[in-house]
């Protein structure tokens, strides 16, 4: 359990929110890339610290305002994720103890590229790692 307040899930987004900036701010790939990671693993704490809270009964009046934060989090997780081919295997593999929550519905880029085709067979759109 993480034990925070509603102030301090809020503070901690503010901070996390703010990294996204800054990575697209970097110009090397590999430490774009780097940043991105840890950008990612701890934005996935934080969105079970907001889940933690909403579903506490004293944080019921401002249940609104964390789901639509949850919200934002899962946006920018899957923004990062999409954008910086964020590597779903090496956060599963830093999660030894298994503190991140269901990181199942996060959708991670697809190894060695594929090829998706229209109805015509003809290719829509290649994806590379």
């Amino acid at each position: 359990m993480y034990k925070t307040t509603m102030k301090g899930v809020f503070g901690w987004a503010q901070g996390e929110l703010e990294h996204v900036g800054r990575i697209a701010a970097v110009e090397d790939p590999d430490i774009q890339y780097s940043y991105a990671l840890s950008t990612v693993n701890g934005m996935l704490h934080l969105r079970n610290a907001v889940f933690e809270l909403t579903k506490q009964d004293e944080y019921a009046q401002q249940r609104a305002d964390l789901n639509k934060l949850y919200g934002q989090v899962n946006r920018a997780v899957q923004h990062l994720i999409t954008e910086y081919k964020v590597d779903g295997e090496t956060i599963k593999k830093f999660n030894t103890r298994k503190v991140l929550g269901n990181i199942t519905n996060l959708k991670w880029p697809v190894k060695g590229g594929s090829t998706r085709r229209n109805k015509k067979g003809k290719q829509t759109a290649t994806r590379r790692n």
